[in-house]
């Protein structure tokens, strides 16, 4: 197996990427549902600290995955009839992504909180900044309402390709 795209499959770096950030997005979308669901046996503290450190790897893993994309470009080009559609599709969902985790951190920051990463305090907290802190949890509550559409639409759009059209898309990304 091939750690770059080939003409008909993507190598096992983007399969990697792809599959992990998948399980990693998902994770995060459903960050009130296990808040809730430990609440009563880890504090708050913790429970944000590895929100906000799986934020931190997901936007490193996007970053990184934004990169090995433009250094597999034109390796495993969608259908002409769907390349402005998948290209524009793309670029809104990295730009979710990219945005999501920035958003968060305008949140933290406008709460007066400290940005923690992995156990390290990467910005201690400071005063309260309200407008930042609403801007920012606006943002991010609409992101995540927005990341849950474009997740469905990217499924829904990986099935049509494999059932319809018929072009083994997901055989490609397994």
């Amino acid at each position: 197996m091939s750690l770059m795209e080939t003409e008909h499959r993507y190598g096992v770096v983007s399969k990697t990427l792809h599959w992990l950030m998948a399980a990693l997005l998902l994770i995060m979308l459903a960050s009130d549902v296990w808040f809730e669901a430990f609440e009563h046996s880890i504090s708050e503290h913790t429970l944000m600290g590895w929100h906000q450190s799986i934020g931190a790897l997901l936007f490193g893993l996007v970053l990184f995955r934004g990169f090995w994309r433009w250094l597999n470009r034109n390796r495993l080009a969608p259908h002409a009839q769907w390349a402005t559609l998948a290209k524009w599709g793309h670029f809104a969902l990295y730009a979710a992504m990219v945005l999501m985790p920035l958003s968060g951190v305008i949140t933290v920051l406008g709460e007066g909180d400290a940005l923690t990463l992995f156990g390290l305090t990467v910005v201690p907290a400071g005063p309260e900044v309200e407008w930042m802190e609403d801007i920012g949890e606006d943002v991010h509550e609409s992101l995540a309402s927005v990341l849950w559409v474009m997740i469905g639409l990217h499924v829904a759009a990986a099935l049509v390709h494999q059932y319809w059209v018929g072009d083994r898309t997901l055989k490609r990304m397994v």
